[in-house]
């Protein structure tokens, strides 16, 4: 067994009913990481060209890093990834909690699933031994329902951690997220639809007491994690997220222009004057608990509970993350934060994205406020901007497949596909995937890895490209240090910035930390993963980690078909901001940054696919 790691995959066949194990080389985990590195070598090996994402062949990954589960502070996370029926390309979604770290206790790495039950079943992992159950009567429940009804059918309620799909998952909407512990959800590219379509409605995991993973140099990762909590603890921007959450500054993104108000039509304190109804402190009178994941010293969660009102909760339910609040917040012009709520609790019990759903809301009001669909088509729904109920209702009808909502359940580019009438100029997206609410016009790095990396409008990636584009470092090595000197500007020198700050955030996400650990910080990764593994690892060999897992990633795309020059901003992007540092900006030319960024990762610069000596370079030798 390698340290920092279970040692072991598990194979589920849901077609055959057959499970196997295998236990890789050291080398193997060295060379892919953990996370989605693994996930792509194991899927791109393993799966024919060209699948359909909602057929039996497509593989469902459950995956995590070498940090996950071994008390590496932020080690709390898991990826699950597939080929993306939203997109048609390449997706790895990441969730928190515990049911990563659980799973490695349990003896295993990562999952991999294909195949489809002729009728649901649940994948039970107790203490290292993996099987299948029929899951009839839990089809159709909920996921809060899902997972009291499993702790009880399994025994020792409260012993399991449990993900698993909701109704919206059953449905194959594109939107479906798959949620572990009742809200923490792996949300983004319909990776719940996927499992939907393999009738597979939980995988349930125990460990047996006491279950550790192996760490190669305890001392060496105390004196390192003593260092890492010393910077976490004075790091303001963290404090904040103790504080309140990602949420915590709303109004302050509306007001600088960042956070997108009216389906991306305007921003700023002028467009909403009262963004600050929608700041999660405002929540505060509502918080039942602080929640944290696995290992988190930041545990920048919180358990609320809204007791009455329409808007009224069915018991405790997580608190609205940022990207919620702004879905359902200003994209919408709305300022009850209550109904945010309540939109954000029907998302997590049906199993749905709320950037996807709130969005597809925001592009449902600006149709009706166009006069492109009235009362007749929303089924007697007002969809007037800001209107709550009205907004609650929706949220509902698109989770349930109800209603107007069916027409809108894939989201925002196949609702305009079916309403026609010119209202794909209203659908904001990235190839099917909702953009996520951080004004890319503010950044060219966010706006160039929305349309750049193999998973589109992905907004959990840029975070290292930002710090070297701003003229920041990463850390002490010349790898991870930048001469930037203009973040309007230069644009010929940021493909190899980008490259490297791109390389740097794929070896943290797939090393098993928390992406939100790279906001304002950025983490010792290599220095932790050394202790952890043993590894005699460097920067040169981290950056080079990074910069294969995302070759892998965009190989799988080349692989597909996927013509990336179909990732591209809506129009309205092509319009300088009108509030914050970047009003009146000419705004960046994205495309053109994402050609050099193709060629510094030793891609075609139109196409994106990876070159045969990059592929050679980087030890990539079965593609």
């Amino acid at each position: 067994m390698a340290d920092g790691y279970a040692g072991k995959l598990l194979f589920v066949d849901l077609t055959t009913g057959a499970i196997s194990e295998e236990s890789p080389d050291p080398s193997f985990y060295r060379r892919w990481l953990g996370g989605a590195g693994l996930a792509a070598a194991v899927i791109l090996q393993r799966t024919k060209p060209v699948i359909d994402p909602l057929g039996p062949e497509n593989m469902l990954a459950f995956t995590t890093g070498p940090l996950t589960g071994t008390g590496v502070y932020g080690g709390g996370r898991y990826t699950v990834a597939c080929k993306s029926p939203l997109t048609g390309a390449w997706a790895d979604s990441n969730s928190g909690g515990t049911w990563g770290p659980e799973l490695k206790f349990a003896g295993y790495d990562g999952v991999f699933i294909t195949g489809a039950a002729v009728s649901p079943v649940c994948l039970v992992i107790d203490k290292g031994k993996a099987s299948l159950i029929a899951a009839d009567d839990l089809w159709g429940k909920d996921t809060y329902e899902t997972d009291d009804a499993l702790q009880e059918k399994l025994g020792e309620p409260g012993s399991w951690t449990i993900t698993c799909i909701g109704p919206a998952g059953e449905r194959l909407s594109r939107l479906a997220g798959i949620v572990n512990e009742k809200g923490r959800i792996a949300a983004r590219s319909g990776v719940g639809a996927v499992m939907g379509s393999k009738r597979l409605k939980a995988i349930a995991v125990r460990a047996a007491k006491g279950a550790r993973i192996p760490v190669a140099d305890k001392e060496g990762l105390r004196v390192i994690q003593k260092r890492y909590a010393e910077e976490l603890k004075n790091s303001r921007f963290h404090q904040g997220l103790t504080a309140a959450g990602t949420g915590g500054g709303t109004s302050f993104l509306v007001k600088i222009g960042d956070c997108p108000v009216e389906n991306w039509n305007t921003t700023g304190t002028d467009a909403l004057p009262t963004a600050s109804n929608l700041d999660a402190a405002n929540m505060d009178v509502y918080k039942l608990r602080a929640y944290g994941c696995h290992t988190c010293p930041v545990r920048c969660g919180a358990l609320i509970e809204l007791k009455e009102g329409p808007f009224a909760t069915d018991g405790e339910v997580h608190r609205p993350e940022y990207e919620t609040l702004a879905a359902f917040g200003p994209m919408c012009r709305n300022d009850n934060v209550q109904a945010v709520i309540k939109a954000n609790e029907i998302c997590n019990r049906y199993g749905v994205d709320t950037i996807g759903v709130g969005g597809t809301v925001a592009f449902a009001m600006e149709c009706y406020a166009n006069g492109v669909i009235d009362k007749n088509d929303t089924g007697g729904l007002e969809l007037t901007w800001g209107n709550a109920e009205a907004l609650v209702e929706l949220t509902r009808q698109i989770a349930a497949g109800e209603g107007f909502g069916a027409l809108l359940a894939d989201g925002a580019k196949y609702a305009a596909e079916k309403i026609g009438k010119g209202s794909e100029q209203y659908a904001m997206h990235v190839a099917g995937r909702a953009i996520p609410y951080h004004d890319p016009r503010l950044a060219p790095s966010m706006g160039t890895h929305f349309i750049a990396d193999a998973q589109p409008a992905n907004h959990m990636g840029p975070q290292g490209m930002g710090v070297l584009e701003q003229g920041g470092s990463l850390g002490s090595h010349p790898l991870l240090q930048s001469d930037a000197k203009e973040v309007f500007g230069e644009w010929e020198k940021k493909g190899e910035l980008y490259a490297r700050g791109a390389a740097f955030y794929q070896l943290l996400s797939s090393g098993g930390l928390c992406g939100l650990y790279a906001q304002f910080y950025s983490p010792p990764v290599v220095e932790l993963l050394a202790p952890v593994t043993g590894w005699d690892i460097d920067w040169e060999e981290g950056i080079t980690l990074g910069k294969r897992i995302n070759t892998l990633r965009q190989a799988f795309n080349t692989r597909e078909g996927v013509d990336v020059r179909e990732f591209r901003l809506p129009k309205r992007f092509a319009n300088p901001l009108v509030a914050g540092p970047a009003a009146g900006v000419t705004p960046p030319p994205f495309e053109s940054l994402r050609q050099y960024y193709f060629e510094a990762m030793g891609w075609d610069k139109e196409t994106g696919a990876p070159r045969k000596e990059t592929l050679a370079a980087l030890g990539i030798d079965f593609i």
